[in-house]
């Protein structure tokens, strides 16, 4: 392997805020490898350059969202007050929220080789099952765990006291889906650190469904004790919201 190679910014050419992005070549491109250093567009707001994110994990506009009725609204256009299907059952949509990528995060896509990928940011917690020793079990897990916990150490957008599991992105996950469980490999993409996103509040469940996939909404330990995930999708929604008008 020939030797890294990385210039230090220098302070008579650049200027304190000047952001730039670090990234190394793909080895099949050039013999070897470097480390190359790119200057970032300095048209955003600098809050975005360390976190960016006041409000967790959150999935790119046009991400379709289960509604209890068995229908998808794009997360986008939400208002509040929408009734959408979660981990455990039907919730109200409290708030939409609208962050932005900032620089320590990427999206991810995941592919279940039907209909549109799901892009979200790369510490979203999702619903997830594990195996061990022929054991398996369930709970959420994340993507970038170092990300995840600096949210949390912050304050921000996570609740749970047992703590999401890290996920390996060199190997297929298995993650729940409205179709059962699929696994998935992540694909990483580099954005813009303005990027806009979005993401639900609910009133209870701790979850809706995104782009088919079950993920978190600041879920709190009890919205996912016990919980055991069956892939019941569009029909159970339906029904469950049909019982709720039922009782009100």
């Amino acid at each position: 392997m020939s030797e890294q190679k990385m210039q230090s910014p220098s302070a008579d050419t650049e200027k304190p805020t000047d952001l730039n992005i670090f990234y190394r070549p793909s080895a099949q491109t050039v013999a070897g490898w470097s480390v190359t250093r790119l200057p970032v567009e300095r048209s955003f707001d600098a809050s975005v350059a360390s976190l960016g994110c006041d409000s967790g994990s959150c999935v790119l506009a046009g991400t379709p969202v289960l509604l209890a009725d068995g229908t998808t609204k794009t997360i986008e256009t939400f208002t509040g007050g929408e009734m959408v299907r979660t981990l455990s059952g039907v919730s109200r949509v409290r708030a939409l929220e609208n962050p932005r990528l900032g620089m320590t995060r990427r999206i991810i896509e995941l592919r279940t080789g039907s209909g549109a990928p799901l892009m979200i940011s790369d510490e979203h917690a999702m619903w997830m099952r594990f195996e061990q020793d022929g054991v398996q079990t369930e709970w959420w897990g994340v993507y970038n765990f170092n990300h995840y916990l600096v949210e949390k150490e912050n304050g921000v957008g996570v609740r749970l006291q047992r703590d999401a599991r890290p996920l390996r992105f060199d190997v297929p996950q298995t993650h729940a889906h409205v179709d059962g469980w699929k696994h998935v490999q992540p694909i990483y993409h580099m954005m813009h650190p303005d990027t806009p996103l979005y993401h639900l509040d609910v009133e209870e469940g701790g979850s809706y469904i995104a782009g088919g996939f079950v993920i978190s909404s600041h879920a709190a330990d009890l919205d996912g004790e016990g919980v055991r995930w069956t892939g019941t999708g569009i029909q159970v929604a339906a029904d469950e919201f049909v019982a709720s008008l039922a009782s009100t």
